[in-house]
């Protein structure tokens, strides 16, 4: 499968300020391992990307109108370990930028799952979820669910934002659900 997107390589140490401002109201927040660099500036280790992408989209865009990128990134969360939620985990995600947040949404949601397809996973999708990240326009993104993973059965989410759109992929959890159904990857 072709999505036309580019490779980025994501730090794992960022300034809070960006999920701050990015996330704030959300969760993630009290779930960042958060700490003062040598000269007192807040870090962290980055609990998600997309806020990465928003807070530099002219910086990846470098002048275009629009293009998408993708990733797989170490994530961190300080929360207590559950079954495919783990404190370290692999977020494989995608980043649609570009002047038209909706257009990106339908290319976010079509890719999750035509990947999804891909793998010969079945799952519930709700195109309407609510999102427990602030960014996300109208509070409303998609969730890909796999029944059989119990009360952690999310395995991709995503949503659109005023600099357009995406969708993340946790690969324990996507490992666990194909493993749950008996699918080989």
């Amino acid at each position: 499968m072709d999505a036309g997107a580019e490779e980025t390589i994501l730090p794992a140490l960022w300034g809070q300020d960006t999920f701050v401002a990015k996330a704030g109201g959300s969760e993630i927040l009290g779930q960042m391992w958060a700490f003062p660099d040598r000269k007192g500036r807040a870090c962290c280790l980055i609990p998600e990307a997309t806020a990465l992408f928003q807070e530099r989209s002219q910086m990846f865009l470098n002048g275009r109108r629009e293009a998408g990128f993708f990733y797989a990134a170490r994530c961190y969360r300080y929360e207590r370990p559950q079954a495919g939620r783990y404190r370290e985990f692999t977020q494989l995600g995608y980043e649609y930028l570009g002047p038209d947040p909706a257009a990106a949404f339908e290319r976010s949601l079509t890719l999750c799952r035509d990947f999804l397809d891909s793998l010969g996973l079945r799952y519930e999708l709700d195109s309407m979820a609510k999102r427990g990240l602030s960014y996300y326009l109208g509070g409303e993104g998609f969730e890909a669910r796999v029944p059989e993973l119990g009360a952690q059965k999310q395995i991709a989410g995503g949503g659109a934002y005023r600099e357009g759109a995406c969708f993340g992929i946790g690969l324990e959890r996507l490992a666990l659900a194909l493993e749950a159904q008996g699918i080989q990857p």
